[in-house]
């Protein structure tokens, strides 16, 4: 397939097993993921600045992007946001888990474009442990990047010898918006939060419980990717217990 071909190719609504979907993996690799809506698509993190646009403190906003180089050489064009279909069911989970409704963080009251920037101003499920405390680190501005979903529809290569990036997406469609409510490695950012006075022990402690319910949700009867996710909602529980006893020393 020729470079004008490839630029422009349409992949919206591309499901696994299809020959778009063969075509996705050849462009993208390993990188091209199965998103919330079942379409094939690519996950990208992005820079974020956090502000608190009201008197509301669930609220915040988010300059969710830019047309900054990420990791992989690449910008994304902001008049190139479809956001129709995310505005349909614009909620924010934690690293992009879908998979249950305690997973939900909050809702995007608005998503648009604005000065050039890609903003999405989120409402926290503040009655949700994950949710306030994906609130507490965002505001105290220990979250400072979010992770995008989106179908690329079109893009160009440019040349970086020339100090070009290596791509520009013209067109994406977005899918999904999350943020990462406990990191894998939460020693240092919760550690120091718990320090700072951004979060409480008794936020850490809420979590904590939250995360049993979801290892022992998980039946292991169900099959092995369930008892993959139970393990590892079981380490990062006794992780978090570590932390929350140490802050304590």
């Amino acid at each position: 397939m020729n470079e004008t071909k490839a630029e422009m190719q349409e992949y919206p609504g591309v499901l696994q097993d299809t020959p778009a979907h063969a075509q996705m993996l050849k462009e993208w690799g390993p990188r091209a993921v199965t998103l919330a809506n079942g379409g094939i698509g690519l996950r990208s993190q992005l820079s974020v600045k956090v502000s608190m646009p009201g008197t509301e403190d669930a609220i915040l906003d988010f300059v969710a992007s830019d047309a900054t180089l990420d990791r992989y050489d690449e910008v994304i064009e902001q008049t190139g946001w479809e956001l129709a279909n995310y505005r349909k069911n614009p909620v924010v989970v934690d690293s992009h888990d879908y998979g249950s409704i305690s997973r939900v963080i909050g809702q995007s009251l608005i998503t648009e474009v604005r000065n050039g920037k890609l903003l999405n101003r989120v409402k926290f499920a503040l009655e949700n442990p994950l949710g306030k405390l994906a609130h507490a680190l965002s505001r105290g501005g220990f979250i400072r990047s979010e992770s995008v979903g989106f179908i690329p529809i079109s893009s160009k290569r440019g040349d970086p010898d020339k100090g070009e990036p290596r791509r520009t997406f013209t067109r994406q469609e977005l899918i999904e918006i999350s943020l990462v409510a406990v990191p894998a490695n939460p020693g240092a950012t919760i550690g120091l939060a718990l320090r700072s006075g951004a979060i409480e022990r008794r936020d850490l402690a809420e979590v904590l419980s939250l995360l049993r319910q979801f290892s022992n949700n998980e039946s292991p009867a169900d099959n092995p990717s369930d008892r993959v996710r139970a393990a590892d909602w079981s380490r990062l529980a006794q992780r978090l217990q570590t932390i929350a006893r140490n802050a304590r020393a």
